[in-house]
Formats: structure tokens, C-alpha cells, sequence
């Protein structure tokens, strides 16, 4: 569904979303206080022949919105040609069905531009394709090399690493996202320029219509005995997600009493909420959205014990 100019204007200004923040607010800010632009970058901004509409998809509890989104704030401040209006993801699924990742992951943030009559331009979402690439390799080579965590592959969930090796990547993000962050922000105003370019000069193409939401497929439950089914909850602990977390524990423990050999409850970071079961990925924050219904995860375990 394309979006008109009224539903546009129901979204927040930039400071109305920094205001409404229940965390993050202070890591969004000191970021915005890092970015610089290279003179012909901000010239191109500044000169668009008229301002651009940008509809963004965020949350605050998500790494990649606090690491972005400043960049594009700053640009909307010093050019002065970028109108932006910011809505939360988890209350507007409507949107980000229109803007998933690969055709299936309500990733973030997500930037669309539209012409002053509302015709698309062109959108970004999460990340520049260069840090992602980096960051690949980054975790690829901590993998191989470091003695916490070589023996784990590198796709591995939070939820099936040791104390230690969790606390190693955790270290290594942080240093990663910090070491890089003056090229990731270069790399966001690259990518955006490029994309207007592209979309101005598409202008009078025919709009291609959004692709439709792709069915996430989730693996085959795996079948297990009674006592062998082990349920893993990986939570943000800075974003205040534990009374979900016990609220889904105390859920599971009641209806299956003695049928589970475990729930492994684990701290993590940047907005997680992930639910495994048997090492399935049953519900992802990241991918889904929003926090799984009880019964939902309740009927996979019950799958499961079958």
C-alpha cells in the first residue's frame, strides 16, 4: 500500500522521537555528536532541488537505529531539504511488511524517500552492505581464531555459546562498532546519496508495486522425548525485558512441570528477545517483531515433545 501524505504526517519529528526514548537516548546523542560530512556529501543534500519526504521505520532498544540514525538526523539539521518522520516498527507492521530485508526480516532502521507528491525514490534498510560485510568477517575470523570461541560456528545463536564465549563476541562487537564507526557513518551517506541519485533519475519509470510478505519459514520441529526438550530465551537485558522473560518462563514452567530438561534464560544485547527451542529459532525481535505470545511458544515445545 503506498503511502500518502496524511499517514506521512502522523509519523514523529526527530526530536519528538528522541523525546519519546525509554533508553538509548544518550548513546543516540553522543553519536550524533561524532558524525562529520565531507563538503561535496552535504552539498549534494543542500542543494536538491526541493525537499525530500524520508519515512523511517525505528525502535530504540535496536543497535543498528542508535548507530544510523543519527547520521540521518544531521543531514536532515544541516541541509535543511530532508523532512523526516520516524514511526515504531512494532506498531506499524502495515509499514515494515512493505520494507523486509531479503523479503522475509522486519530488519531496522529503515529509510524511505518520496518526492514532494509522495513517489518513491528508493529505500534503505539496517545497515551499509560495507560494515555488514566487515562485521562478517569480523565474527568469521573471531570464530577461527579465538580459543573461546573456535569451537562454535560462526552462525552460532547467543543461546548455544558458553558464559565465556558470549562475553568474548560481546567484547569484540563493541570494539568492532567502535573502531568502525566513522567509516559506517561515511559508508550510511554514501549509500543514501547514491540512492536519491538513482531515484531521481528513475523518476519516470513505472513504480514497482512492493514485494508482497514472504512466509519465514521455520525449520522442522525436531522431535524429542520427554526431558530432552530445552527452551533457551535470550533477552536485552539493558532494554528492560526481563518481566517478559519471566512472564514466558513462569508460563512454561507451569504447563510442562517435569516434561522440559531446561530453560536457559541469557542475558544479551541491542533490543534481543530470541526464543530456541531444540536449537530452532521459534521467535527472533529482530525478524518478527514484538515479543511471541505464550501460547505460541507453548504449542512449539508441545510440537516438539510429541
Amino acid at each position: 500500500m503506498p503511502v500518502a501524505q496524511e499517514r506521512f504526517e502522523q509519523g514523529l519529528t526527530y526530536e519528538a522521537y528522541k523525546a519519546q526514548m525509554t533508553r538509548n537516548r544518550e548513546r543516540l546523542e553522543a553519536n550524533e555528536q561524532t558524525v562529520t560530512f565531507a563538503d561535496e556529501d552535504l552539498a549534494f543534500f543542500t542543494q536538491l532541488p526541493q525537499p525530500l519526504h524520508v519515512l523511517v521505520l525505528a525502535e530504540d532498544w535496536c543497535g543498528d537505529v542508535i548507530n544510523n540514525l543519527p547520521v540521518l538526523g544531521r543531514l536532515a539539521a544541516e541541509s535543511g531539504k530532508l523532512d523526516v518522520r520516524i514511526f515504531l516498527r512494532d506498531q506499524n507492521l502495515d509499514l515494515i511488511d512493505q520494507y523486509l530485508k531479503d523479503g522475509q526480516f522486519r530488519a531496522i532502521p529503515v529509510f524511505v524517500f518520496f518526492d514532494a507528491t509522495f513517489h518513491e525514490l528508493g529505500h534503505w534498510i539496517e545497515r551499509p552492505a560495507h560494515i555488514t560485510t566487515l562485521q562478517a568477517q569480523m565474527r568469521s575470523d573471531l570464530f577461527a581464531y579465538d580459543p573461546l570461541l573456535s569451537a562454535f560456528p560462526p552462525d552460532t545463536p547467543p543461546a548455544q555459546l558458553s558464559e565465556e564465549a558470549r562475553a568474548r563476541l560481546q567484547q569484540a562487537s563493541a570494539a568492532f562498532r567502535e573502531e568502525n564507526r566513522a567509516l559506517a557513518d561515511r559508508e550510511v551517506v554514501r549509500e543514501l546519496r547514491a540512492l536519491i541519485e538513482h531515484g531521481v533519475a528513475q523518476k519516470t519509470a513505472t513504480v514497482q508495486p512492493s514485494a508482497p510478505q514472504a512466509t519465514i519459514p521455520l525449520s522442522a520441529p525436531q522431535t524429542a522425548t520427554k526431558g530432552q526438550t530445552k527452551v533457551s530465551i535470550t533477552y536485552c537485558a539493558e532494554c528492560g525485558y526481563e518481566p517478559q522473560t519471566l512472564a514466558l518462563t513462569s508460563a512454561l514452567m507451569h504447563e510442562f512441570v517435569h516434561e522440559l530438561a531446561s530453560i536457559e534464560i541469557i542475558p544479551w544485547q541491542d533490543g534481543a528477545f530470541d526464543v530456541v527451542i531444540n536449537g530452532d529459532l521459534i521467535h527472533s525481535m529482530y525478524r518478527d517483531g514484538g515479543f511471541p505470545e505464550n501460547e505460541t511458544i507453548i504449542r512449539a515445545v508441545r510440537e516438539r515433545l510429541s
